[in-house]
């Protein structure tokens, strides 16, 4: 009896929710509209081609979405899913060669970009004084997907494929039914790097719930052997979330 009452007031003393040290005291999931603005250009062998003034590649509203776990004394796991992709029609005003394929001026190509991000990370807190908590860790960026360049007479197609480690930085400040963070993750590398960073504010008006605004930029460089995929996308995003 005596071992029982002192095991009860040991755990009172415990900060709450250290009684379930071991499994998640909170979970948030996120989803994204976000209105893209790409620039950039692609490389196969020799030619460089330019994605908006060659292939008429152009903004466009883009979704993707992003969760975190909080687990007590584990600290933060986050996933993300991000999916790059744009199409496109135009007139070609040079000729451009791509993956050996030679596409002459004044013909019209269709052009598809479809690159894929999947993150995961995770990251401790150094600082957390209730309303000002800053995370650092390391985030793995999966990137799959391909360009591809086709006319009526031929079609060329470049794959890209790369598991990318990065830092991660997340700084957020919360106040009653507001809070603002901005999560960071990046590295650089040879002939590569990757850029990722999102800020956003966010408006509890229920209880597990919020809305948000912010701003994403996401600057990319990779190198698959003589491939080439240099890509900015950024642009401001509205989302919808759960926390609890």
């Amino acid at each position: 009896m005596k071992k029982t009452a002192w095991t009860l007031g040991v755990l009172m003393l415990l900060p709450t929710g250290a009684a379930f040290a071991l499994g998640p005291v909170d979970l948030e999931l996120e989803a994204v509209g976000w209105q893209s603005d790409i620039s950039g250009e692609t490389r196969s062998g020799s030619g460089i081609v330019d994605l908006k003034n060659d292939l008429g590649l152009d903004d466009k509203s883009l979704i993707f979405v992003r969760g975190r776990a909080h687990i007590t004394f584990l600290g933060n796991l986050y996933v993300g899913v991000t999916p790059l992709k744009y199409d496109a029609t135009s007139t070609l005003t040079r000729s451009i060669t791509y993956e050996g394929k030679t596409f002459s001026a004044s013909t019209p190509v269709t052009t598809s970009v479809d690159l894929k991000t999947y993150d995961l990370g995770w990251t401790f807190s150094p600082l957390n004084i209730g309303i000002l908590e800053a995370e650092i860790g390391a985030n793995i960026k999966f990137i799959d997907g391909s360009i591809t360049v086709n006319n009526n007479a031929q079609t060329a197609q470049a794959d890209f494929s790369a598991p990318v480690p990065m830092l991660k930085a997340v700084l957020r400040a919360s106040g009653p039914f507001v809070s603002g963070e901005v999560d960071g993750m990046a590295i650089a590398y040879a002939d590569n790097h990757l850029y990722d960073v999102t800020a956003q504010v966010k408006l509890n008006p229920f209880p597990f719930m919020y809305v948000a605004g912010g701003y994403r930029f996401v600057d990319l460089e990779l190198t698959d052997g003589d491939k080439v995929a240099s890509m900015k996308n950024k642009g401001p995003f509205l989302g919808i979330g759960v926390d609890f």
